[in-house]
């Protein structure tokens, strides 16, 4: 069984749908037996949406995109 901080480091994943059958499963079943990881899932929905709500709403310039996605992408180095 996983524990609650291996759920919060792939909740992104899972919810993108980018985990393995066996991952998705096993986040599955620790949401079962975990209320306070069910509430953290349902916020993170929620702010997610929101910010992509908002992001629709508002001009982002350029360097600022920019910016953001090389931030991204290395965070997404440093990880793998």
């Amino acid at each position: 069984m996983i524990c609650c901080k291996e759920c919060l480091d792939m909740l992104s994943e899972y919810l993108d749908g980018d985990l393995d059958a066996k991952a998705s499963a096993d986040l599955d079943e620790h949401f079962q037996d975990c209320p306070p990881c069910i509430a953290f899932l349902n916020t993170f929905k929620t702010s997610t949406s929101l910010c992509r709500e908002t992001l629709r709403q508002v001009d982002v310039p350029e360097v600022v995109q920019k910016k953001m996605k090389e931030f991204i992408d290395q965070q997404k180095q440093n990880k793998g």
